[in-house]
């Protein structure tokens, strides 16, 4: 068996289906970690909140495998050495299928007001999310971690809460917190009401610049 360097994903060595896909194990890290740096950089207070909901997405995965208690796959679960513990929803394929279903939402929210660039970039992006899904959901059955039906669940899942998510980022409240003494500490802003908000910060940094010239 040879495993992955990062997460210690096993696969049989020799085998390079086996390694693409425990690489691809990796996707819901990634990103996990690019939502980390848009909150981040961008200091907006919904990708905060975004950040929270993956948080909360693996808390849910974590608390149904151990109520539910469903068994890993019994062909598997000894050579990987992952008997002792539970695979009822797989964690992976529910957070890659929140973001796909969060980042389509997010991408047809507001769809006639955005730039052409923009639905593009965001239909790549979206498209990008559905073929990580599949890979990481192949991945978890392939490796041997996850039966079909515990990816199914996860996926699912993953979906359902990923609306949930889009629909508690529509709360007015949101806005309240960059006026707050914490949001102003951070920083903090919200650009929600925004169709485009990376269109609309680039014209308006764009005349800011005229104007200084």
């Amino acid at each position: 068996m040879a495993f992955t360097d990062f997460s210690c994903v096993y696969y049989n060595e020799g085998d390079t289906i086996g390694k693409i896909l425990a690489y691809a194990a990796l996707l819901p890290y990634v990103v996990i970690l690019h939502h980390a740096s848009q909150f981040y950089g961008r200091r907006e207070v919904h990708e905060g909140v975004i950040v929270a909901a993956f948080v909360l997405n693996e808390g849910i995965a974590r608390g149904l495998k151990h109520g539910l208690r469903h068994p890993r796959p019994t062909a598997t679960c000894t050579k990987l050495d992952i008997c002792d513990s539970f695979g009822m929803p797989s964690s992976h394929t529910q957070c890659i299928a929140f973001a796909f279903m969060l980042h389509l939402l997010l991408q047809l929210r507001g769809w006639s007001g955005k730039s052409l660039a923009t639905r593009l970039i965001g239909t790549c992006e979206v498209a990008g999310l559905a073929v990580a899904a599949l890979l990481t959901a192949s991945s978890r059955v392939y490796l041997g971690y996850h039966s079909i039906d515990q990816v199914v669940v996860g996926g699912l899942l993953g979906v359902a809460l990923g609306a949930v998510c889009f629909a508690i980022l529509g709360w007015r409240g949101w806005e309240l917190i960059p006026s707050t003494r914490f949001g102003t500490l951070l920083h903090l802003k919200t650009s929600w009401v925004l169709s485009d908000p990376l269109r609309q910060e680039a014209a308006w940094y764009n005349d800011l610049r005229k104007k200084a010239q």
